[in-house]
């Protein structure tokens, strides 16, 4: 275990001693909307954009020496985020169409340190805004370093709103902690919220994550052999590229949550404006295996939060 990642020392010796693929998750774990921007570059900044080189630094140490043993390839997986490639206002607010592999197209002017983003109206703008320089970052990486193109393969992945059973919930309010989960932004308006902030509509469920990243470590990831290529950017979005995502999950919860409705738990009555973003991205094939449709991201996500407030009205 290595406590923080923007040590490089510790980093390497602990990459050193034994792996051969690393998965980055390439963001803080706790980023409150309203945390002060003299904040920002301690807890976003730093950690996001210094991670990511340190890590990126470990895994071509580790690979120089596999080099010298038996040629293996060192594989980095890295958990970015959609918002690395849309502009953080089209995400939120505006209808955006995304054709696969134009990144570069909205890259920000000037030097990648905060310093130079002075527009950034909250913590989870200057969080969108870092890992997208995260991500730059990796193709500098790479264009500095004519080695690495040879001992590295890095896959960015990056989901889309993650939906589904809450492994770290155990009570209704954390299921709903918006910083820990993106459940609550989907649950706002089945509870009857009238919601005035428009909800991205691509999502995926999140075990679709989880098994994209195994997936992704794959050394014979078909991908890398087909395109020849040592760095791949792969969207994860079960489709939500037209779709209504307010008025499918009420729907779900007219025909199959009544009872919670009856209950007080659910409603019928809230409103959820929907931002909607077209992703052409990779065939969904590319991971070998169908994402899992809207409903069962609901589906999962209302099981939970249904047997929690059960559980919670016999305590």
């Amino acid at each position: 275990m290595v406590p923080d990642i923007a040590e490089i020392d510790s980093l390497k010796e602990a990459v050193r001693k034994s792996f051969a693929s690393i998965i980055h998750c390439d963001s803080p774990q706790f980023v409150p909307f309203l945390m002060p921007a003299d904040q920002w570059n301690a807890k976003i900044n730093y950690p996001l954009i210094r991670g990511t080189n340190n890590v990126l630094s470990a895994a071509m140490s580790r690979a120089e020496q596999n080099d010298k043993s038996d040629g293996r390839r060192m594989r980095v997986v890295i958990t970015s985020s959609v918002t690395a490639c849309v502009p953080y206002s089209n995400y939120w607010e505006q209808e955006t169409f995304m054709n696969y592999g134009n990144y570069p197209a909205y890259a920000p002017e000037g030097p990648f340190p905060p310093s130079s983003r002075p527009n950034e109206k909250s913590a989870w703008e200057a969080l969108a805004n870092a890992k997208f320089e995260a991500m730059r970052f990796t193709r500098k990486f790479l264009a500095e370093s004519p080695a690495a193109g040879s001992r590295l393969s890095i896959v960015n992945l990056m989901p889309t709103l993650i939906l589904g059973h809450d492994e770290l919930a155990k009570t209704t309010r954390q299921f709903t902690n918006g910083w820990q989960s993106a459940n609550l932004w989907a649950l706002r308006h089945l509870q009857g919220e009238k919601v005035d902030i428009k909800l991205p509509s691509p999502t995926v469920h999140i075990d679709d994550v989880a098994r994209a990243h195994t997936v992704a470590l794959d050394r014979a990831f078909k991908d890398f052999q087909a395109r020849k290529v040592r760095t791949l950017d792969l969207y994860l979005s079960s489709d939500g590229i037209s779709g209504d995502f307010a008025f499918e999950a009420q729907d779900i919860v007219k025909r199959d949550y009544m009872d919670a409705v009856n209950k007080g738990w659910l409603s019928l009555k809230g409103e959820q404006p929907i931002n909607r973003i077209r992703i052409e991205a990779l065939p969904l094939k590319t991971f070998g295996f169908d994402f899992a449709p809207l409903e069962k991201q609901v589906k999962g996500m209302l099981d939970q939060f249904v047997a929690l407030k059960a559980k919670e009205g016999r305590s």
